[in-house]
């Protein structure tokens, strides 16, 4: 029996191939599915045969962000822990591996799930896919890295447009933007990914680490500073009236 519920886990030629595994959700992440991943993160760095991750949603979804079903309607939810005890963590887990990570998003890239995706090391997207950040809308703020890899990807004045509107980003704008490596027909996008971790994982495997810890180190200064105000403030949002009443509607529109 399989150690994982949330995600399936693979190994084929120094490749791990990690899923995430709720496609009658969307793949909308709960607190399961973060810490699943960041186990399956953990098992696969701790596999010295293991050269590269690749890590993509079965079904047609990459990720629809936090799953709110599991959230109880007469409770304030503490998002705060949330992010403190499981999405941070693998987030943290996910830049400080020793392998490299190749984000494969096969459809909707929503909420949290950019994130997780913004923290691989290399994104590619199917051309249905799209990105989505849909925090302000139902009244919080956004989380799980967002706010640090939109803003150092994008710009201000991009990654304020993208996160305050919450406009869908197809593909071929995230490719204009540089959120992504490259787009290929949704038909060839698991392929594409296992071809750039089969050159990954035939590459140095001391050379790949250290570059990504080069390049971790620039890109990624203050990165725990930031993820700690997006726990802070996303947790005084989770408790806010207004939230509440978002959450209301939510599970008012499932009774239809």
């Amino acid at each position: 029996m399989s150690r994982y519920h949330d995600v399936s886990y693979s190994v084929s030629d120094g490749v791990v191939r990690v899923a995430v595994n709720r496609p009658a959700k969307l793949n909308a992440y709960r607190n399961q599915t973060a810490d699943e991943l960041r186990a399956a993160i953990t098992e696969a760095g701790s596999d010295r045969d293991v050269r590269a991750i690749l890590l993509t949603g079965e079904g047609r979804a990459f990720g629809a962000g936090y799953d709110l079903s599991t959230i109880d309607p007469g409770e304030t939810p503490a998002l705060d822990d949330v992010l403190e005890r499981h999405f941070n963590p693998l987030v943290e887990t996910m830049r400080a591996s020793r392998l490299p990570i190749v984000a494969a998003v096969n459809g909707p890239c929503a909420g949290a799930a950019v994130g997780i995706a913004l923290a691989a090391d290399i994104v590619i997207a199917a051309r249905s896919a799209y990105f989505y950040e849909p925090f302000v809308g139902i009244a919080l703020v956004p989380d799980a890295g967002n706010t640090l890899f939109l803003s150092r990807i994008l710009g201000r004045i991009r990654a304020s447009g993208m996160m305050l509107l919450g406009d869908r980003i197809t593909a071929e704008r995230a490719l204009q933007w540089g959120l992504v490596w490259e787009i290929v027909e949704d038909r060839d996008l698991q392929a594409a990914a296992l071809t750039i971790c089969a050159r990954l994982a035939a590459l140095d495997a001391n050379a790949v680490t250290a570059t990504k810890q080069l390049i971790a180190d620039a890109a990624d200064f203050g990165a725990s500073e930031q993820l700690q105000l997006e726990r802070d403030l996303q947790g005084e949002a989770g408790r806010s009236p207004a939230m509440k009443a978002r959450i209301a509607e939510f599970f008012e529109r499932r009774k239809e």
